[in-house]
């Protein structure tokens, strides 16, 4: 589970229009084997880091992107299954019907707003969850991580999921994504983790290095 910002004052009134005519969606900047990012994960309550991973695209098809993703210096790794907009389909423990709706939806305006549904499995231990997020796309910011400077879109999401079995039982959480349509990819995530609507966890995932097929 895995989530600085400058704005430059002098572009302010241009910087949606020249933005917007620069960003590429995913059929126009295509995820390709080989491609692979490094993520640095921090846990936001600590200022502790806690782990690196490196994601790299094994497979791509018409309706799949598959990413091993490894943690740096530990053995063994995960396969994780995303949609052409990054929602996740499937990864080692949970299953979504249709994804998890935490991706992007095209085109990117601020202001816009979508919901989306899905009904997911855990793998491992059994049981099923019916999820709703709710995205909005609140800015655009240009970001500074360890891997350069990107011209982004903020994109905040709040999540609900309810055991189809027991609706008492839910888990709730929120989202702030910054996507660089550059490259195709999150440059950071902050993710926070809610119990009886108080603060469980927050960690977040920054962008440290990438590399694209040429």
């Amino acid at each position: 589970m895995i989530r600085l910002v400058a704005v430059l004052a002098g572009l302010a009134a241009m910087w949606p229009q020249a933005l917007a005519a620069q960003s590429p969606g995913p059929a126009d900047n295509p995820v390709q084997v080989g491609d692979h990012w490094t993520m640095d994960i921090r846990d936001e309550l600590t200022g502790s880091p806690t782990d690196t991973f490196i994601q790299l695209v094994t497979q791509v098809s018409p309706n799949e992107i598959v990413v091993r993703s490894s943690a740096r210096g530990k053995p063994g790794f995960s396969l994780i299954v995303f949609d052409h907009f990054w929602n996740r389909i499937e990864d080692p423990r949970t299953k979504w019907k249709p994804n998890d709706g935490q991706g992007i939806q095209m085109p990117l305006v601020i202001g816009k707003e979508w919901r989306a549904e899905s009904e997911s499995r855990n793998i491992q231990a059994g049981g099923a969850w019916n999820g709703t997020v709710l995205s909005k796309i609140t800015g655009q910011e240009k970001i500074m991580t360890a891997a350069g400077t990107f011209d982004t879109f903020r994109i905040e999401q709040r999540m609900r999921d309810v055991n189809s079995a027991d609706p008492s039982r839910y888990q709730e959480g929120e989202n702030i994504n910054w996507y660089a349509p550059q490259i195709n990819h999150w440059v950071r995530r902050i993710f926070t983790t809610l119990s009886q609507k108080r603060v469980v966890s927050k960690i977040s995932a920054e962008l440290v290095d990438f590399g694209r097929k040429l």
